[in-house]
């Protein structure tokens, strides 16, 4: 394989200004880079991410930072969905992606100081639901760019996120219920500790207000996502006198539990109630009737955080913002017309 000084000589120009081509330098006019990446391209030169490293005081990598002892999100075939999306964005960029714990200490510093100050990263991804103050201020004080995968309301600090549009979603789910003939629809799995959960209550309620129907908060279940869940708080309603004709469930593992208490009820879906869930279609096609679903693109979140990210690491002068991502529905069997 050909060295830079082979590339320099047959190019005609010196070592420094293939380094300076290769790192995208503003110096160099446009017919000389051309030029250059013509003789790179024919002799296959391909400068190691050290050499680079060395020469413009770069890492080449970032960091998905985690909390590991967060069970549930390595556990959640969702996390793996979003980093493959960082994962594509940061191999097109040709840069390394690395993952750290964020509890991890190393030489007595936290990850997060060891990365940062020994200048091993050169932009950071986080959860929203590690964020803190702190956190943002040492990254700041730094000047290390980062983004957070999820919008948050408890910090006053500005920074970058990405999120799935978890209100429109809703309003889409509850209008594809109401277009398909039902009216009196239930929004079980209501968490208002999180904020992906409370804006798609926004987007439930937004629905209805603007169909000019009543929201009865009998109908609106706070529970934990899983379909035991999912099957009690259905059976409850069933058994009520405020029984619903639609369900919108949080997840899909939930509308496991309200097919099953439906069913034991002896009722029909989607003939006597229809439902819609968030997440996974996976699940939902697995499921007898198919669950029509708001399918949400966790791999598009990934990349477009790390699409951010290196906006902010190739300009710092770069504002910071806001994305979401659109959701659509996915139509099956539990939402056909009645």
């Amino acid at each position: 394989m050909a060295n830079i000084k082979e590339v320099a000589k047959a190019a005609g120009v010196s070592s420094s200004t293939v380094s300076r081509v290769i790192n995208h330098s503003p110096s160099i006019s446009d017919e000389t880079k051309e030029k250059v990446f013509n003789v790179i391209k024919a002799m296959n030169y391909s400068p190691s991410s050290i050499a680079k490293a060395l020469t413009n005081n770069k890492s080449y990598t970032v960091t998905l930072l985690v909390d590991v002892d967060d069970e549930k999100s390595f556990q959640n075939p969702f996390f793996y969905e979003i980093m493959h999306g960082i994962e594509k964005f940061v191999y097109k960029k040709e840069y390394s992606l690395i993952v750290a714990n964020l509890n991890t200490t190393m030489k007595k510093e936290s990850i997060l100081d060891w990365l940062v100050k020994s200048k091993r990263t050169d932009g950071v991804i986080l959860p929203s639901s590690i964020l803190n103050s702190h956190i943002v201020k040492d990254l700041k004080r730094e000047g290390v760019p980062f983004v957070a995968i999820g919008e948050t309301t408890h910090l006053k600090e500005s920074f970058s996120w990405v999120d799935i549009d978890n209100k429109k979603g809703a309003e889409m789910a509850t209008y594809e219920l109401l277009n398909n003939g039902f009216s009196r629809i239930a929004f079980i799995g209501l968490d208002k500790n999180k904020i992906f959960s409370n804006r798609r209550y926004e987007g439930y309620c937004s629905a209805l207000e603007k169909s000019d129907l009543q929201l009865d908060k009998l109908i609106v279940i706070e529970c934990i996502n899983n379909k035991n869940e999912g099957y009690t708080q259905m059976k409850k309603l069933l058994e009520s006198n405020s029984a619903p004709d639609a369900v919108i469930c949080a997840d899909n593992t939930i509308s496991i539990g309200v097919i099953r208490a439906i069913q034991e009820k002896g009722l029909s879906i989607p003939k006597d109630i229809g439902i819609i869930s968030f997440d996974t279609n996976q699940v939902a096609e697995l499921l007898y009737p198919t669950v029509s679903t708001v399918n949400v693109n966790l791999f598009e979140l990934g990349y477009q955080s790390a699409k951010i990210l290196f906006e902010h690491i190739e300009n710092n002068h770069t504002l910071d913002q806001g994305l979401l991502i659109s959701t659509n529905i996915e139509t099956r069997e539990t939402t056909k017309s009645r």
